[in-house]
């Protein structure tokens, strides 16, 4: 890794870091988390696109690649399956919560959300660090570490998301590939906030910002 690439995976890790401090800000003081999230995805999408276009590499080392996507989306089907499954059986043990229709949207919208965490937890955290040389025994506790403190203060969405970005990131240093990630990311979450938090985010989001 030479000089100029080991300065952009340090200032990148070093960005991640403070849009994450930025946007417990904005959530849990300012309580303006759909704006926040708007102007994120924008910035950062602007980056992303800046990036990949100026250099064709790019695409396949943060995980945009099709030879990684079937293992990887092997992999997530599994964790997926036993996950929802476990999910499902103990709501229907406990009893089903109301569930409104506009939570629906979350099927549609999280999506985007998710690919955007997953590619500052899996690309620009856990990527960098393993084109570093950072041990990945080190690598995917910090990762998973970092994706469950992004959801302070909720202690039980912390657990749960630490829990799940070792999974992920343990998935994605093995197979890079962000598509499969981000949709489990996105399917599981939407199950989690419905179905074992009775939250709806999209109806908070809305409320808040």
């Amino acid at each position: 890794m030479n000089p100029a690439s080991r300065r952009r995976a340090v200032l990148e890790i070093i960005a991640v870091v403070a849009t994450g401090v930025t946007f417990l800000v904005f959530e849990n003081v300012l309580h303006l988390k759909l704006p926040f999230l708007a102007a994120c995805i924008l910035g950062w999408g602007l980056y992303a696109g800046r990036r990949l276009a100026g250099a064709p590499g790019v695409r396949r080392e943060w995980g945009l690649r099709l030879d990684t996507l079937g293992p990887s989306a092997s992999a997530c089907a599994v964790f997926f399956a036993v996950t929802a499954g476990a999910i499902l059986a103990w709501r229907t043990w406990a009893g089903w919560p109301p569930i409104t229709a506009s939570a629906a949207i979350l099927f549609a919208v999280y999506p985007v959300w998710a690919l955007f965490q997953q590619f500052f937890v899996q690309t620009l955290i856990a990527g960098n660090l393993d084109r570093l040389g950072v041990s990945r025994a080190v690598i995917v506790p910090v990762a998973a570490l970092l994706f469950g403190l992004a959801h302070a203060p909720d202690i039980p969405l912390m657990a749960l998301c630490a829990g799940a970005g070792v999974v992920w990131t343990s998935i994605y240093l093995r197979w890079p590939n962000l598509v499969p990630i981000s949709l489990t990311h996105a399917w599981l979450g939407t199950l989690v906030y419905l179905l074992i938090l009775v939250r709806n985010p999209w109806a908070e989001m809305r409320s808040a910002g």
